[in-house]
Formats: structure tokens, C-alpha cells, sequence
């Protein structure tokens, strides 16, 4: 054997009459060295490039899943919050737009203690579209049993509404991130208007230019399943039918959501129809003799027939 040598056996003394014990010694020769270590590469690693900043500083996330619902966007302007309510007010933009804004989460302290709101902001917010005309006459008919065919919405009728849930100011929130630079600052700010638009097109409107949108919510911690909300976004995508998801880029203008590219995702997976809707089966009874089961008329008993008998031949 090369690595190891021969083991040794040693026999120890040992008294008359108690049985020997054998230990075996294995000497063990020391292992090969290791190979040198390469040097270091003495490049440094480059820096990153300013687009990798950007997306860090991005305050619209990526895209986690294939599948994702979602409707956010930017906006830039001042915040006038309402007088007796602070979380409701208005946003005026840049271009001049009042739109009725609230206030989601934690921003409403944030805004208090860093923000000044005499100056513009970039803020992050999720987009609604309400329909005035609908509104209304929901609250005519809210005693009248009456329903009438819901009716396509006329472009003067919808108004956006916004939430805003957070607000882009790396310089004061964000100190622990990398510093943005003043490319990073104007690259993020040019994105003023835009919402990305993430669901499914249940309504496409070729003739009036319009697509309405459903995004469906993350259930909350209490609740089995979210709730579902419809934008509508002005513009046309491809005939396909409903149940496409489909990921959309939207720009603000005025007070409107215009799409810019419309890109379909797939096909989204059946949904199963909820118990309410499926039918009843009926209830099974158990057949019993007082209570006939069918609605047909009951006969009368018969009385037996007499059983004829032949007498029998008389004995001898």
C-alpha cells in the first residue's frame, strides 16, 4: 500500500488467565497539499449601469408573475386635501387638472411629517373610473324593483379618481438606497402619467374606442376571496375573446387613461362556478306505505278470487 502503511499489532503483558486484548495502530500518512490558490483578478467589477439604478429606483416594481393583476401609475402635482377630511381632496397636475384623490395606508402620516404640500410631488397612486351617469341613476332606483340593460358609458360621464398609497422622494425617504443622480431623477419624473394596466378585457369596444378592464384584489387576511374592480381605458386592442389577460401601457391625458401598447399574456384558467349557482338537486324522501309518493289515483282493492277445488274421490 503507497497512501497507508502496514498495521501494527501490539501484544500488551497480560496476567494468567485473562483473555488478550489486541490494539491495532494505523498510521496514516499526511495528505497531499493543496493546489495553489489562483490570484485575484485585479479588475474590479464594473459599476452598474445607470439603468439598473433606475429600476431599483423605479417606484413601480417589476412584474412578479406571468399572471399578475395589477393598476398603478404616476402622477405629479400638489395635493389640496379636503378641510374637514384630510385623507380626501384633490390633486392638481401639472397640466392644470383637478382630480378627487383619497388617501390609503400609512401615506397620510408620512405626508404630515416629511412632505411639504405647497410643492409639487411624484406621487404613486391606483388609478378607479367612476361613471357618473351610472351612479345616478342607482340612486334613483334604489326603491324600484326595476332594472333596465346596462348601457355603454359616454366618455363625459367617466371620471378618474385616484388613491394614492405612496409618493417618490428618494432624497428624503430613501436614504438608505443607492443616491439617485440627477439622470436617475429626470428618468423617473418623465414617467409622469403613466400606468401599467394588468388584467382581463371583458369589454372591447371597436366603434366608440374604449376597452373596459376587470382587475382582480388580493384577498385580504379575513376574507376568502378579493374583490374585482373594472378601468376603462381609452383606445382599441385585437378582437380576441373574453378571457384574455392582457398587460397594458397606459398615458395619462387629462382626464383620461390612453392606451399606448396593449400586449396579450395568455389565457386565463377556467373559473369554477360558485355553489349558489350550480343547481339543486331536490330532496330525496323515503317511500313509506300511509303516504303514496306519486299524484296518480289509488285503486281499490279487489276482493280475492274463490279457489275452486275438486272434491276428492270418496274412500272404499
Amino acid at each position: 500500500m503507497t497512501a497507508e502503511s502496514t498495521p501494527k499489532r501490539t501484544k500488551p503483558k497480560s496476567s494468567s488467565g485473562a483473555p488478550e486484548i489486541i490494539s491495532i495502530k494505523k498510521t496514516v500518512s499526511p495528505p497531499p497539499p493543496p493546489p495553489p490558490l489562483s490570484s485575484p483578478d485585479p479588475t474590479p467589477p464594473p459599476p452598474p449601469s445607470p439603468e439598473s439604478t433606475v429600476t431599483r429606483l423605479h417606484p413601480i416594481p417589476a412584474v412578479s408573475e406571468r399572471l399578475q393583476y395589477r393598476a398603478i401609475g404616476l402622477v405629479k402635482g400638489i395635493y389640496k386635501p379636503d378641510p374637514d377630511q384630510f385623507n380626501r381632496g384633490i390633486l392638481l397636475t401639472s397640466d392644470g387638472q383637478e382630480i378627487e384623490t383619497v388617501l390609503l395606508g400609512q401615506v397620510m402620516n408620512l405626508i404630515k411629517k416629511y412632505l411639504d404640500l405647497n410643492e409639487e410631488h411624484l406621487w404613486v397612486v391606483y388609478p378607479r373610473t367612476r361613471d357618473l351617469a351610472r351612479e345616478k341613476k342607482k340612486e334613483i332606483r334604489k326603491d324600484s324593483r326595476r332594472s333596465s340593460q346596462p348601457q355603454a358609458p359616454s366618455p363625459e360621464d367617466i371620471i378618474l379618481h385616484l388613491q394614492i398609497v405612496g409618493v417618490w422622494e428618494p432624497d428624503i425617504l430613501q436614504q438608505d438606497s443607492p443616491v439617485a443622480t440627477e439622470s436617475v431623477v429626470a428618468s423617473v419624473e418623465s414617467d409622469d402619467g403613466y400606468f401599467s394596466i394588468r388584467g382581463e378585457v371583458i369589454f372591447n369596444s371597436q366603434d366608440k374606442k374604449f376597452v373596459m378592464v376587470k382587475i382582480q384584489q388580493q384577498p385580504r387576511k379575513n376574507a376568502d376571496k378579493g374583490k374585482a374592480f373594472k378601468v376603462r381605458l381609452e383606445g382599441v386592442v385585437e378582437m380576441k375573446s373574453p378571457g384574455y389577460f392582457w398587460d397594458l401601457h397606459a398615458q395619462r391625458q387629462g382626464n383620461r387613461l390612453v392606451i399606448q401598447e396593449a400586449n396579450p399574456v395568455g389565457v386565463l384558467p377556467p373559473r369554477k362556478a360558485p355553489k349558489s349557482a350550480r343547481p339543486a338537486q331536490p330532496p330525496f324522501r323515503k317511500r313509506t306505505s300511509g303516504h303514496p309518493t306519486s299524484t296518480t289515483p289509488e285503486r281499490h282493492s279487489l276482493p280475492p278470487r274463490p279457489i275452486r277445488r275438486t272434491p276428492s274421490n270418496p274412500s272404499s
